[in-house]
């Protein structure tokens, strides 16, 4: 059995830095609010490396001195460290020459503003606190500003006071923006520009119930189109959430109430799953497009399915198949696949088929699923027929260095089956499928044959001998 941490040594050359000065707030935001996510072991990594450099921008020691101050082994450490990783608070990098030499980047958390505005941060952490202790840590960071209703704002702008000669930088100012301006572009733009959420019909039946149209701002649209993307919530659905969430008397919608709905209704219910109703006439001729294209009727299958099913349908089916459970680690990382790289649903349906089908990896790990989106983003990756063919090139690559080794070191894709949220069972494509047959064995030599005979008489006479 394989472990990942098995390519550390406690000799091992560790270069610890930072990007910035860490404060106070860094360091209980971090034992407050990261450790019950992280674990006593990932903050306790954190804020030793941080002691060292307290002292110094940079520190070079040996693995064994972390081990030992923490008093943790080689998979506590390697566990502690990755969830710093994924978290955020740590970057690492390995030497491309020296052998097992590492330079771990401390990076500042967040600020607990931005903590609390996170709505996947904020929903692990009440999964793991419960909603009172959640608000409770909210009321310690986040403070309500002084009430301003008997004041007239008089501040002054940075145009009022900052003056300069605008035409010894029109250069600069062709390139950058003013101080104040907003970006051009923000990323709830771009999920509404390419949306298929009909915000029109949404919006028209959210009036007829008295809701405000102004208090579905920018970023409850953001988290709208998060969860309408992730869970295939429709329009109509979708009002009916918000209208749960909305204070009748004043017309606004709670953000994280509408979070806590959405997610209890998906998280907290097992749901029961419609049966196939068999391919469509649209379908039909999506088969006959693929066929067309030269893809096999397994690929075909599973090429539909992805295109059907929503990710944390399609990611949950996979996981229930195999035994297991959907994490909320995994959870996390789905949002983010969907909320901050241009590929599309389907497309990353296919990424977690490679990962957890064909790799047969017991669970979705952040840094590959991010490489392998980030590759398919930058070769411009659109369609889940694309993303297979970038499935069977990844395969074809592993299977190409795997001929170059031992037959023993050889390791073949394990074939894995699971039924889908449709009770539709997929199947792996035959290019996926361990080809490996099993070598006889070698025969004897009659030289060898004898030889071995002889050797035989004499253990058995010497035997005689001493009885």
């Amino acid at each position: 059995m394989s472990y990942p941490w098995k390519h550390l040594r406690p000799k091992d050359s560790l270069i610890l830095t930072k990007t910035t000065v860490l404060s106070d707030l860094d360091v209980s935001t971090v034992a407050s609010l990261y450790q019950p996510l992280m674990g006593v072991q990932a903050a306790s990594l954190y804020l030793l490396v941080k002691e060292y450099l307290d002292v110094s921008d940079v520190k070079e020691l040996p693995l064994s001195d972390i081990l030992t101050q923490l008093d943790i082994g080689l998979r506590e450490y390697y566990e502690a460290r990755i969830k710093l990783e994924a978290y955020g608070l740590m970057k690492v990098y390995v030497h491309t020459e020296t052998e097992n030499a590492y330079l771990l980047n401390l990076e500042a958390p967040l600020h607990p503003s931005q903590f609390f505005a996170d709505t996947m941060l904020r929903m692990l952490l009440t999964e793991k606190l419960g909603e009172r202790l959640v608000l409770e840590l909210k009321d310690k960071y986040i403070k309500e500003p002084q009430s301003t209703d008997k004041y007239k704002e008089i501040t002054k702008s940075f145009n009022d006071v900052v003056h300069f000669n605008m035409e010894n930088h029109t250069e600069t100012f062709n390139t950058v923006d003013l101080p104040g301006e907003s970006p051009k572009l923000s990323l709830t733009d771009d999920m509404l520009k390419n949306s298929d959420f009909d915000w029109d019909f949404f919006m028209s039946g959210l009036n007829k119930h008295y809701i405000r149209s102004a208090s579905i701002t920018s970023e409850i649209k953001k988290l709208i189109e998060t969860f309408h993307s992730i869970y295939a919530i429709n329009e109509l659905d979708m009002q009916k959430f918000v209208l749960e969430s909305a204070d009748i008397s004043t017309g606004e919608v709670s953000e994280k109430r509408l979070t806590r709905i959405i997610h209890d209704h998906f998280l907290g219910k097992s749901k029961q799953h419609k049966s196939d109703p068999g391919p469509e006439k649209d379908e039909v001729r999506r088969i006959q497009e693929l066929k067309v294209k030269g893809f096999k009727s397994e690929e075909i299958e599973i090429v539909l399915h992805a295109e059907k099913t929503q990710p944390y349908a399609y990611l949950k089916s996979i996981k229930q198949q195999k035994g297991g459970y959907v994490t909320s680690n995994e959870t996390w990382l789905l949002k983010e696949l969907v909320e901050q790289s241009p590929l599309s649903t389907d497309v990353i349906n296919i990424l977690m088929n490679y990962i957890l089908v064909v790799k047969n990896a017991p669970m979705l790990e952040k840094n590959l699923a991010s490489k392998i989106a980030n590759d398919w983003a930058q070769s411009k990756v659109r369609s889940p027929e694309e993303a297979m063919q970038k499935v069977k090139e990844l395969y074809d690559t592993v299977r190409e260095k795997n001929s170059q080794k031992q037959s023993r070191s050889k390791a073949g894709f394990r074939s894995s089956n699971y039924r889908a949220a449709s009770s539709r069972k997929e199947t792996l494509p035959t290019w996926a499928k361990d080809k490996e047959t099993d070598q006889p064995d070698e025969k004897l030599s009659r030289e060898e044959e004898e030889a071995f005979r002889e050797k035989l008489r004499r253990i058995r006479k010497q035997k005689s001998g001493d009885a």
